[in-house]
């Protein structure tokens, strides 16, 4: 059984770009003085400003990718057909590296510089990254509906709102009872608290929205059982169709101390729709394996 790094990296790399890519952030508003909103109202706002699609389609997308051992950096296009593919092509220095095909039972990678692919189901892929995915949880993020993440939707009634920094934000209820006890200097409580939820990992998801426009400027998840943390900020915001997608995003991954870095930069976007070209694997490529 083969491993291929290079692969290894450029599907990471591109499999986290759909992860985040339309998180949507809005555009920079004045300082003002925010009234404070329930999460219900909050969480209705939101909605409301998510984005559907049938076709969508991103011409240019630069990466650039830093796993604290190396530094990379690629260029990419992305189609993706709703509930159906999501279809990413790689390049550097204007030479096809691959295609990254998602589909809601698979993930498909073609490698054309080392001639390989890598095939499989989206298990292995949660195991690389350390977060559990599939197809529509990337797709629900793509549309902007966060909150698809949630396995029983009454779960965002434990959510609690804040303002700050000039945002709304909405976070977990037992992330605000660890937090206060952190402040008393009773770690040994908000440990108890930690292991009560290690069976099932103690997952803290803390999201921040525009004021003006109600769409994400930050995503913070956080697990406190396992010391594994995503980050993601959004930056010169782009309008399409009505809607406002980040023209770059910075992602930090941390896990359990180490940290991986990735910047991408995006423009030419475009919802017309458009037919996805079947990802066809040359004759004599051998398989490989994500890890």
């Amino acid at each position: 059984m083969q491993r291929s790094g290079v692969g290894r990296n450029i599907i990471l790399a591109l499999f986290l770009y759909t992860l985040i890519y339309s998180c949507k952030a809005a555009e920079t508003v004045s300082e003002m003085r925010l009234r404070p909103m329930s999460p219900g109202r909050l969480i209705r706002n939101i909605e409301e400003n998510a984005f559907n699609y049938s076709s969508f389609h991103v011409k240019r997308i630069n990466i650039q990718m830093d796993d604290g051992k190396s530094k990379n950096s690629f260029r990419a296009t992305m189609q993706a057909i709703k509930d159906q593919q999501i279809l990413l092509t790689v390049s550097k220095f204007n030479i096809p590296l691959g295609r990254l095909s998602l589909t809601p039972d698979s993930i498909l990678f073609v490698n054309y510089m080392e001639r390989t692919f890598m095939t499989d189901g989206y298990s292995a892929l949660s195991d690389l990254l350390n977060f559990d995915l599939d197809f529509y949880a990337v797709q629900a993020i793509l549309s902007g509906n966060i909150f698809s993440f949630f396995e029983d939707e009454d779960e965002l009634k434990s959510y609690n709102s804040y303002v700050s920094d000039g945002l709304y934000m909405i976070q977990s209820e037992t992330m605000r009872k660890i937090r206060k006890i952190d402040e008393k200097g009773k770690m040994q409580k908000a440990d108890r608290i930690i292991r009560r939820n290690d069976e099932e990992s103690l997952m803290v998801n803390t999201f921040f929205f525009d004021p003006k426009l109600f769409v994400m400027r930050k995503m913070v998840l956080v697990d406190k059982t396992w010391s594994r943390n995503l980050s993601l900020q959004f930056n010169e915001y782009q309008k399409v169709d009505h809607k406002y997608y980040p023209g770059s995003i910075l992602l930090t991954l941390d896990n359990g101390g180490e940290t991986m870095r990735l910047e991408l930069s995006m423009s030419g976007f475009s919802t017309e729709h458009s037919e996805l070209l079947p990802v066809r694997l040359p004759d004599k490529y051998q398989r490989v394996y994500i890890n």
